[in-house]
């Protein structure tokens, strides 16, 4: 046999070894449970309560539940068009919002920005994404976390825009049968420059209404500015009050004293934010001053990008998984023991067939299939 057909046959035994050892290694992975799954799965069946009792209160209260616009019956998805609608809004990304396993993915956020139980966290939350409110306050229950609500009570359309049952109604109202003590601690109005700029003196003294009752301190400053400065006070009375320091700030929504204004929003990534990246952001709102503190963030406002990053939306049918199952709660591992084994055994087959060219290169030993040739 000449060296050129052994070198080949050698290479090519090799090569179909090396992928047979990679085809068992591959087949060695296996779904194990993710980080949090326990805790992860009581938010997301905290939030399912949540969405239930607000159905339940509106069918009490004679407040009718549209079936085409808030199909899996939440009670979180509101009329187009009432009084206290601010502004625009989609319908299909408050019905997505209402998604229970958004409870597991806040929860999971929060555990990578270090929120332990007892943690003190910041939130700023409007009316338009109520689905998202309670999913946030059901990982703050899963954690054990002290949240301090601050509230825009107006909502964009579909969002929490029934008169009768504002956010601080609903919040309210979960509060009284127990599902959390979590409530708003002072709320503003919402809308245009957050006092209620472009509603109807009807629609304002709807807002104003909901705040008087629901017992929240009326933040209603004179401008923009003064509205961001009342909120970190307030953020800042209470850590003091606690004896605690702020470990997150969450943002849902897109409330102009919350961001800054309509452009910060575009500016900064939905998501967890450890560093909030230096740019010329027009006007300066919550978000950003806790950000110069170096206090994490997570960003709340693009549904349909989250629900795709946390695996929430299905990338093939683009339809939603059910409560409790996905990426989040799943991750697949592979078996170290069977792939080091192929690694190790794989080596030893390179060492094997290296030898003879190597023992030729080191001592100067002839090779046996050139020393055989005539």
């Amino acid at each position: 046999m000449s060296y050129q057909n052994a070198t080949t046959g050698t290479l090519a035994g090799l090569a179909f070894t090396s992928l047979l050892l990679y085809a068992i290694s591959e087949r060695s992975v296996a779904p194990v449970h993710a980080e949090a799954y326990a805790m992860k799965l009581r938010a997301v069946a905290s939030m399912a309560r949540a969405e239930r009792a607000v159905a339940a209160i509106k069918r009490e209260r004679g407040i009718a539940i549209d079936e085409r616009n808030d199909p899996s019956g939440s009670g979180v998805v509101g009329p187009q068009f009432t009084v206290i609608t601010t502004d625009r809004g989609v319908q299909t990304a408050k019905v997505l919002a209402a998604h229970p396993n958004f409870a597991a993915a806040v929860t999971q956020m929060m555990l990578r920005a270090r929120v332990r139980p007892g943690d003190l966290v910041a939130i700023g939350v409007t009316g338009s994404l109520p689905g998202w409110n309670i999913a946030v306050l059901s990982a703050c229950r899963a954690i054990g976390a002290e949240p301090v609500i601050i509230t825009s009570v107006g909502s964009s359309m579909f969002g929490a825009t029934d008169p009768e049952l504002t956010w601080l109604d609903m919040e309210a109202s979960l509060a009284k049968r127990g599902l959390w003590p979590y409530r708003s601690v002072a709320a503003s109005l919402g809308g245009g420059g957050d006092v209620g700029r472009g509603l109807s003196p009807a629609g304002r003294q709807v807002l104003l209404d909901a705040i008087e009752r629901n017992g929240a301190r009326l933040i209603d400053p004179p401008t923009l500015l003064e509205g961001v400065r009342q909120r970190v006070a307030l953020y800042d009375s209470v850590a003091t009050a606690r004896g605690k320091r702020i470990k997150l700030y969450i943002n849902v929504g897109g409330g102009v004293a919350s961001l800054g204004g309509a452009q910060n929003a575009r500016l900064i990534p939905a998501g967890l934010i450890t560093r909030l990246a230096a740019k010329n952001y027009p006007n300066r709102g919550v978000i950003n001053i806790l950000a110069d503190r170096g206090i994490p963030l997570i960003h709340m406002l693009d549904v349909e990008k989250l629900a795709r990053y946390f695996g929430i939306l299905d990338e093939g049918s683009g339809e939603t998984v059910r409560p409790g199952k996905g990426l989040l709660f799943i991750k697949f591992r592979y078996n170290l023991w069977i792939v080091g084994a192929s690694a190790a055994g794989l080596l030893l087959l390179h060492v094997v067939v290296l030898r003879l060219d190597i023992r030729q290169k080191i001592f100067g030993q002839p090779h046996p299939e050139r020393a055989s040739q005539p």
